[in-house]
Protein backbone atom coordinates (compact mmCIF):
# COMPACT_ATOMS: atom_id res chain seq x y z
CA UNK A 1 0.00 0.00 0.00
CA UNK A 2 2.68 2.33 1.21
CA UNK A 3 4.96 1.96 -2.28
CA UNK A 4 1.76 2.55 -4.26
CA UNK A 5 1.16 5.90 -2.77
CA UNK A 6 4.57 6.50 -3.40
CA UNK A 7 4.40 5.60 -6.97
CA UNK A 8 1.13 7.57 -7.28
CA UNK A 9 2.47 10.58 -5.64
CA UNK A 10 5.63 10.48 -7.73
CA UNK A 11 3.85 10.29 -10.94
CA UNK A 12 1.94 13.04 -10.18
CA UNK A 13 4.79 15.02 -9.23
CA UNK A 14 6.07 14.10 -12.69
CA UNK A 15 3.09 15.06 -14.11
CA UNK A 16 2.96 18.34 -12.78
CA UNK A 17 6.55 19.43 -13.39
CA UNK A 18 5.85 18.65 -17.22
CA UNK A 19 2.82 20.50 -17.38
CA UNK A 20 4.91 23.25 -15.60
CA UNK A 21 7.80 22.89 -18.30
CA UNK A 22 5.36 22.86 -21.08
CA UNK A 23 3.45 25.61 -19.80
CA UNK A 24 6.57 27.98 -19.66
CA UNK A 25 7.50 30.56 -22.52
CA UNK A 26 9.89 29.14 -24.87
CA UNK A 27 13.21 31.01 -24.35
CA UNK A 28 16.51 30.07 -26.97
CA UNK A 29 20.09 30.46 -25.84
CA UNK A 30 21.52 33.98 -25.81
CA UNK A 31 17.97 35.62 -25.59
CA UNK A 32 18.02 37.46 -22.09
CA UNK A 33 17.60 41.15 -20.61
CA UNK A 34 20.72 42.76 -19.93
CA UNK A 35 19.93 45.82 -17.62
CA UNK A 36 22.89 48.56 -17.36
CA UNK A 37 22.85 51.74 -15.21
CA UNK A 38 25.19 54.29 -16.69
CA UNK A 39 26.20 57.69 -15.18
CA UNK A 40 27.56 60.75 -17.05
CA UNK A 41 31.35 61.92 -15.78
CA UNK A 42 33.29 64.92 -16.00
CA UNK A 43 37.22 64.42 -15.83
CA UNK A 44 39.23 68.50 -14.90
CA UNK A 45 42.84 68.37 -14.81
CA UNK A 46 44.59 71.70 -13.67
CA UNK A 47 48.25 72.12 -13.94
CA UNK A 48 49.68 72.76 -10.45
CA UNK A 49 52.40 76.01 -10.48
CA UNK A 50 55.60 74.85 -12.01
CA UNK A 51 53.65 71.77 -13.64
CA UNK A 52 54.35 71.27 -17.15
CA UNK A 53 51.43 71.56 -19.76
CA UNK A 54 49.79 68.25 -21.24
CA UNK A 55 49.05 67.95 -25.22
CA UNK A 56 45.83 68.06 -25.97
CA UNK A 57 44.71 66.60 -29.55
CA UNK A 58 43.46 69.52 -31.30
CA UNK A 59 44.52 72.27 -28.88
CA UNK A 60 48.38 71.65 -28.40
CA UNK A 61 49.94 72.24 -25.04
CA UNK A 62 47.48 73.37 -22.59
CA UNK A 63 47.52 73.69 -18.73
CA UNK A 64 43.69 73.12 -18.10
CA UNK A 65 41.63 69.96 -19.58
CA UNK A 66 38.03 69.10 -19.37
CA UNK A 67 36.43 65.75 -20.32
CA UNK A 68 33.22 63.61 -20.26
CA UNK A 69 32.45 60.31 -20.22
CA UNK A 70 29.98 57.46 -19.99
CA UNK A 71 30.70 54.91 -16.54
CA UNK A 72 30.93 52.10 -17.30
CA UNK A 73 32.35 52.83 -20.63
CA UNK A 74 32.50 49.56 -22.06
CA UNK A 75 29.37 46.57 -21.77
CA UNK A 76 29.06 42.94 -22.94
CA UNK A 77 26.90 41.52 -24.14
CA UNK A 78 25.14 38.16 -26.04
CA UNK A 79 23.76 38.53 -29.79
CA UNK A 80 20.06 38.65 -28.83
CA UNK A 81 19.54 39.89 -25.84
CA UNK A 82 17.43 42.72 -25.25
CA UNK A 83 19.78 45.65 -23.45
CA UNK A 84 18.77 48.24 -21.33
CA UNK A 85 20.39 51.29 -20.53
CA UNK A 86 19.22 53.62 -18.15
CA UNK A 87 21.81 56.75 -18.46
CA UNK A 88 21.50 59.38 -15.55
CA UNK A 89 22.96 62.56 -16.57
CA UNK A 90 25.09 63.53 -13.28
CA UNK A 91 27.76 65.87 -14.89
CA UNK A 92 27.22 68.26 -17.97
CA UNK A 93 23.93 70.32 -18.54
CA UNK A 94 22.88 68.14 -20.99
CA UNK A 95 23.89 65.06 -23.38
CA UNK A 96 22.23 63.70 -26.38
CA UNK A 97 22.73 59.70 -26.86
CA UNK A 98 23.07 58.14 -29.93
CA UNK A 99 23.29 54.36 -31.13
CA UNK A 100 23.39 54.61 -35.04
CA UNK A 101 23.87 50.62 -35.30
CA UNK A 102 21.08 49.92 -33.60
CA UNK A 103 18.89 52.72 -34.90
CA UNK A 104 18.34 54.29 -31.61
CA UNK A 105 17.92 58.23 -32.88
CA UNK A 106 19.29 61.25 -30.68
CA UNK A 107 17.95 61.30 -26.92
CA UNK A 108 18.59 64.26 -25.00
CA UNK A 109 19.21 63.87 -21.22
CA UNK A 110 19.33 67.20 -19.12
CA UNK A 111 21.43 67.03 -16.31
CA UNK A 112 19.42 65.33 -13.24
CA UNK A 113 17.64 63.73 -15.25
CA UNK A 114 17.54 59.50 -16.01
CA UNK A 115 15.90 57.84 -19.50
CA UNK A 116 15.86 54.45 -20.30
CA UNK A 117 16.85 53.45 -24.08
CA UNK A 118 16.04 49.81 -25.00
CA UNK A 119 17.21 48.04 -28.06
CA UNK A 120 17.62 44.40 -29.35
CA UNK A 121 21.61 43.72 -29.82
CA UNK A 122 20.94 42.12 -33.46
CA UNK A 123 23.71 41.71 -34.60
CA UNK A 124 27.50 40.30 -33.07
CA UNK A 125 30.84 43.21 -33.32
CA UNK A 126 31.63 46.35 -31.02
CA UNK A 127 29.40 49.33 -31.53
CA UNK A 128 30.21 52.56 -30.23
CA UNK A 129 27.50 54.85 -28.11
CA UNK A 130 27.74 58.71 -28.15
CA UNK A 131 26.99 61.69 -26.99
CA UNK A 132 26.42 64.05 -30.28
CA UNK A 133 26.97 67.39 -27.88
CA UNK A 134 30.39 66.04 -26.81
CA UNK A 135 32.15 65.30 -30.34
CA UNK A 136 35.62 66.26 -29.85
CA UNK A 137 38.86 67.33 -27.91
CA UNK A 138 36.99 71.00 -28.72
CA UNK A 139 33.83 70.05 -26.96
CA UNK A 140 35.51 67.82 -23.87
CA UNK A 141 35.23 65.01 -25.92
CA UNK A 142 34.99 62.38 -27.15
CA UNK A 143 32.28 61.07 -24.85
CA UNK A 144 32.03 57.51 -26.08
CA UNK A 145 30.95 54.25 -24.74
CA UNK A 146 31.76 50.74 -26.37
CA UNK A 147 28.76 47.33 -26.58
CA UNK A 148 30.57 44.21 -27.18
CA UNK A 149 27.92 42.12 -28.65
CA UNK A 150 29.30 38.55 -28.72
CA UNK A 151 27.72 36.17 -31.36
CA UNK A 152 27.14 32.71 -30.87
Amino acid sequence: MRNKRRWTLALSGAVIGLLLFAAAPERTQGQSAKEFLLVTGEWQWKAKQGEAPVVDRSRGAVKEMERYTFDPGFLVVNKGDTVVLKIHALKGSKHVLEIKDFGIPETTINKGEEKTVTFVADKAGTFKFVCTNHTNADKEGPMVGYLHVMGR
